[in-house]
Order: C-alpha cells, then structure tokens, then sequence
C-alpha cells in the first residue's frame, strides 16, 4: 500500500510541474499605442542639450517620452550636440542586468532633422563584466557635429521579447587562461523597452563660430561744389521755361549724386514761378 502512495505522489508531482512549465510560456508584445505618442515629428522632441565633452546614465522608462519611428513606437531620449564641437566621438552602452536588456538603436540627424545615418544591433560589440562593469551591448561611432548636431536613442520593436545567451565570464577567464571549464550557466537576458544605458560624449575637434555677413550700405560719393551748383542752377532754369519733366530727371541725378538740397532749390523754383 505504501509503495502505491509513492508512485500516486509521484505523478501528482509530474502532473504540477507540467502544468508549471506550460504557464511559462511567454506572452505577446503589445504595441506602444500611437495616442501615446508624445510628437508628430522630430522637430518637437524634447532635446537634451549635451557639452562638449561629459558622460551620462540614462533610463529608459515610463517616464521618458515616447516617439514613433519607421520601425515602431518606442520610448525614447534625444541629444543635442555642443555647437563648439566639431568631431565628436560616441560610446553606447546598454547594460545588461538581471535578466533583461534593451537592444539599442541610434539615428543621427542633419540641422533640419532629417535622418542621416542609422546604426543596428550586429554594430555593437557584447563586452562581458569585470571588476568594474556589467555584461552589454558597447558601441564606439563618430558623428561630425556640423552636419549631425542631433541625434536619437531608442529601442526597436523588432527585438522585443527575444533573448540573447552570453558566455559566462569565468567561462571567458578559463578560456583565456587555459583553465579548466568553471560549472557555471550561461545567463539569458530578454530584450524588453526598458533598461539602463550609458552615453559618453568626446570632442575631438572644436568647431568655430562665424560671425554672418553684415550688408553694408554703398557710400554715395559727394558732388564737387561745380557739380551742386551747376545741377542747381540747371533744374530753377528747366522750371523757369517750364520744362518740368526735365527739372525732375535732374532732380533725380542731383539725388543720386548726393545733393541733398537739390528738392529744396526745386520746390523754391517752382514757388517763385508762381
């Protein structure tokens, strides 16, 4: 009788822990909602305006704002370049903690925010941890700031809810060291919208500021005192004969000239006429 018992608590035991491995399948991706979106187009991001030269670590959260790129919705942060830099030089890490990752996406864009360039996810190199960092994506990349002052960090649909197996370091240490196999496993990270990222920013080169042209206004030359006065005396003679057509396109000339009291000797004329 006993022996049936354990064989009954056996299947039991069987029967939960299949049931158990069937709930762990995982569920669909539901897509970001375009109602969510917080722009309509890349002018009206929110731009973070970087220096020259700093480093920063950034989520990506439900608090960052969301966009709608070619390839999905998806939540995003937008930088700005420094306008002193010329050739900047980029580091992107996204880190890998516990089980999960973002699969990171950059596009650069030019000063009317137009697309340029765009990166994928075979560029980045898989950096394991040390002493010093996590297990991530890196990618090393270098942007001219003159022509690609803005740029944008986001994580693709396309990747969403698929995993990525990375080597375990001391897996890594006993194979650089001619070690014997560590019994370790192989961590696992799911990549999902939400993760933690790390921007260093470098400017190799600075870029000058030019002050814009000023339009300067041509310098009328002044008529020698023979030209004032034979201009003068030439428009009261035209409307002394009535010739008034021709006092006025000598009004003109003396204008051009510079006289400035040529109308003045005109409308004098013109009373004394009278």
């Amino acid at each position: 009788m006993n022996t049936k018992k354990l064989l009954l608590s056996l299947l039991v035991g069987l029967s939960l822990t299949a049931c158990s491995s069937t709930k762990a399948i995982q569920e669909p991706i539901v897509p970001i909602a375009s109602s969510e979106v917080c722009c309509s187009d890349f002018t009206q991001f929110p731009w973070i305006q970087l220096n020259s030269t700093e480093e920063i670590d950034f989520q990506l959260d439900a608090d960052s704002p969301i966009g709608h790129f070619s390839d999905g919705n998806s939540y995003f942060n937008a930088f700005k370049l420094s306008e002193r830099s010329g050739k900047v030089q980029l580091r992107l890490s996204s880190l890998m903690i516990n089980d999960s990752v973002v699969a990171p996406k950059l596009i650069a864009l030019d000063d009317q925010f137009n697309i340029v360039s765009t990166t994928s996810l075979d560029q980045f190199d898989i950096k394991t941890s040390d002493a010093f960092t996590r297990t991530q994506f890196q990618l090393n990349f270098d942007l001219d700031a003159s022509k690609t002052p803005y740029f944008i960090i986001y994580s693709s649909e396309a990747y969403l809810g698929q995993s990525i197996k990375i080597k375990h370091p001391a897996r890594i240490r006993a194979e650089e060291l001619g070690e014997a196999m560590p019994m370790v496993t192989d961590p696992t990270y799911t990549y999902k919208r939400f993760g933690k990222l790390k921007l260093s920013v470098k400017t190799l080169s600075l870029q000058a500021y030019k002050v814009p042209e000023k339009q300067v206004k041509p310098i009328t030359p002044l008529a020698q005192p023979e030209t004032q006065t034979f201009y003068k005396n030439a428009i009261i003679e035209a409307v002394n004969t009535n010739d008034i057509t021709k006092a006025l396109a000598l009004l003109e000339e003396a204008k051009a000239l510079g006289i400035k009291d040529a109308e003045t000797v005109f409308v004098k004329a013109l009373e004394n006429k009278k």
